[in-house]
C-alpha cells in the first residue's frame, strides 16, 4: 500500500496541491520538488487578443491554457463565444467555474481523440483558434490542420526548474523517495535533464505517468514505467500507485 511511502511531486508548484492531497489521503508523505516553472506568455498576439472571439471553435488542452487564456484577455467580455472544445475534464470545470459553456471533451483525455470527436462538426473552412504552452506536441495542431483552419495561440511558457537539481540528486543518491510521479511530458523532460551524467541508479524507484503521452515520452527517454491508469487523472493514477505497491507486498 502507500502509506508511508515518499512520492516526488514533480509538477508545476502552484498545481502541486491537489496530487498531494490525494496522495496524503492514502497515507502516502508527498515530497514537492517543482521540476517545471510555468509562466504567462511575455509577449502576446495583439491581433489575437482582440479577435479570439471571431473564432468558429476555441481548443483547449489543459488547466494552464484556460488559466493563461483569461490572464491575457483580462476583463474582455465578447458579445458571443465561439464554439469550446477541450481535453480532460479537469480543463472543462476550469471553463465551467467561469461560466464558460464546453461544447465538445472526448472520451479520451488525449488530443487525438479531440481531432476525431471534432470531424464530424466543422467544415474545412471553419477557423480553430488552439491555445496552447510552448512546449505542446504538434499533434493536435497536425490533425487539426486537415479538417479546417488552425491559428495557435501561445498563452503560457513551460521552463525546467534548474533549482531543483540538487535537491533531487540528493533525493535520488540517498534513495529519500520509493515513487515519482509525472503528470506531463515537460516534467518528464526535466527530470531526464537533471539526471543526465550523474550515473544514478534508478532500480529502487517506481514511476507512475498520469497518461500515454507522459508514458510515451519516459520510455524514450530511457525511464521505465510501472503505473500508468487507463484513466488519465491524478486521482486515478494514485489509485494505481496504491495497487501497484499492494500487490508487491
Amino acid at each position: 500500500m502507500l502509506r508511508g511511502k515518499r512520492v516526488l511531486v514533480t509538477r508545476e508548484k502552484a498545481q502541486a496541491k491537489a496530487l498531494s492531497q490525494t496522495l496524503e489521503r492514502y497515507g502516502a508523505i508527498p515530497v514537492e520538488l517543482p521540476l517545471i516553472r510555468i509562466v504567462r506568455a511575455r509577449q502576446t498576439n495583439q491581433e489575437l487578443l482582440h479577435k479570439w472571439h471571431t473564432f468558429d471553435w476555441i481548443v483547449f488542452t489543459s488547466q494552464n491554457g484556460v488559466k493563461y487564456f483569461f490572464e491575457h484577455i483580462g476583463e474582455m467580455k465578447p458579445p458571443t463565444w465561439p464554439k469550446v472544445a477541450v481535453v480532460g475534464e479537469k480543463t472543462a470545470k476550469a471553463l465551467q467555474k467561469r461560466n464558460v459553456v464546453v461544447d465538445l471533451i472526448p472520451n479520451e483525455f488525449v488530443a487525438e481523440s479531440l481531432a476525431e470527436a471534432l470531424k464530424p462538426l466543422v467544415s474545412s473552412n471553419a477557423r480553430i483558434l488552439l491555445v496552447k504552452g510552448n512546449l505542446a506536441r504538434d499533434t493536435l495542431r497536425e490533425q487539426l490542420s486537415n479538417i479546417a483552419n488552425v491559428t495557435d495561440w501561445i498563452v503560457y511558457e513551460t521552463t525546467y526548474n534548474e533549482e531543483a537539481k540538487p535537491q533531487l540528486i540528493h533525493f535520488l543518491q540517498q534513495r529519500m523517495i520509493d515513487a515519482i510521479t509525472f503528470t506531463s511530458s515537460s516534467t518528464v523532460h526535466s527530470f531526464a535533464q537533471a539526471v543526465s551524467g550523474e550515473n544514478i541508479d534508478l532500480s529502487f524507484l517506481t514511476i507512475a505517468c498520469i497518461g500515454p503521452i507522459t508514458k510515451q515520452t519516459a520510455l524514450q527517454l530511457g525511464l521505465p514505467v510501472h503505473v500508468c491508469p487507463h484513466t488519465y487523472t491524478i486521482d486515478e493514477m494514485v489509485e494505481q500507485l496504491h495497487q501497484y505497491f499492494t500487490r508487491g507486498e
